[in-house]
């Protein structure tokens, strides 16, 4: 799950708000008072920021693509320049 850009309740705009909540709590910070100083006071903004976990890194170990993407952009992408092996993915 990628960081929320806005309260799935209300639709307040949260995510430029995620990275400093992200960074002041690893480090330690109480979440309540971060949420006080950014200025989000509505509990179900609160709960958006305090509840999100970001899969993102977890998932991208298991990518089907691990340790093919330098393969797959020389046969596909690199094909218009002629720095490719195979077929063009352009129809």
């Amino acid at each position: 799950m990628l960081p929320p850009v806005r309260c799935f309740t209300c639709g307040a705009p949260i995510g430029h708000l995620w990275e400093e909540f992200k960074s002041r709590v690893s480090r330690g910070e109480d979440a309540g008072k971060v949420l006080d100083s950014l200025g989000v006071t509505r509990y179900c903004c609160r709960r958006t920021l305090t509840t999100t976990i970001t899969y993102i890194e977890d998932l991208a170990k298991y990518s089907i693509f691990k340790g093919k993407r330098e393969k797959i952009v020389r046969k596909y992408f690199l094909v218009e320049t002629g720095e490719g092996e195979g077929e063009s993915w352009r129809p």
